[in-house]
């Protein structure tokens, strides 16, 4: 068995010797077919617009690291949602720009990077993909709009409910310090911490789970890219230069055949 494996690399140790010019040529070849079949490729352009994020330490208190990344999962899920995606997809349209979920899907891509999210467009057209991802970062900047002030009513409305809480507590006491918290008062302090209870959860609902001290900014509005990207020339080369190895070797061994 060892003796045929030293055999079998013997062989193609001198295959790769005599037959050295034929795989480099072949590895040539290949690399230029590679860069050929990418240029002919339809161009792609990537437009990109940022937002950024920070949290108000004095609303929240300290995080820690687990919370703020979850913060910022949150506000992914917002700008990747289905409602918001909708949105772009009638505003899209209204300008006479048809797309539909599919390309969404594909060609609509959020990163995150650290305290920022990058919002990227792909498309044919430069100009297109500019105001494509615009139009989306709108939209974003919209949603988190409503979502941060329905954040700031659910939070006013958690501490005036705490406050109906303790104002029914010096009613069950005798030791109530107000008019309102009178233990002749119960029921419409119940009442009002049921009705107040059921708004809490609305505007928490309206929330999206963004929490209070969460601040943004659109930092960065998208510019209209000019040049294409070159996401795949540099894997269509590789493939080529992978091709014209092995045909090369086959060419050799035909050739130089021991």
């Amino acid at each position: 068995m060892k003796e045929s494996q030293t055999f079998s690399i013997i062989n193609f140790l001198n295959l790769v010797k005599q037959g050295w010019k034929i795989v480099v040529i072949g590895v040539i070849v290949g690399g230029l077919l590679g860069l050929g079949i990418s240029s002919i490729q339809k161009p792609e352009y990537e437009a990109i617009s940022i937002f950024s994020f920070s949290i108000d330490y004095s609303r929240t208190g300290l995080l820690t690291d687990i919370e703020e990344d979850q913060a910022m999962e949150i506000v992914g899920d917002l700008i990747k949602s289905t409602d918001v995606m909708k949105q772009v997809e009638i505003k899209t349209a209204s300008q006479g720009l048809v797309i539909d979920g599919y390309e969404i899907q594909k060609n609509f891509i959020a990163e995150r990077k650290f305290d920022q999210w990058n919002l990227k467009v792909r498309n044919g057209t430069a100009e297109t993909a500019a105001q494509l991802v615009n139009l989306w970062s709108e939209e974003v900047k919209s949603a988190l709009e409503k979502a941060r002030q329905a954040s700031w009513k659910a939070d006013a409305l958690h501490r005036y409910i705490l406050s109906l809480e303790s104002c029914y507590q010096q009613s069950t006491s005798g030791l109530a310090g107000q008019p309102l918290c009178q233990a002749s008062n119960r029921m419409e302090l119940l009442e009002e911490m049921e009705k107040s209870g059921k708004d809490l959860q609305n505007w928490q609902n309206d929330a999206k789970g963004i929490f209070p001290g969460l601040n943004f900014l659109w930092a960065q509005h998208a510019d209209v890219p000019d040049k294409p990207i070159q996401h795949s020339r540099g894997s269509l080369i590789l493939a080529g230069c992978l091709a014209g190895l092995l045909s090369a070797f086959l060419i050799a061994e035909f050739t130089y055949k021991i």
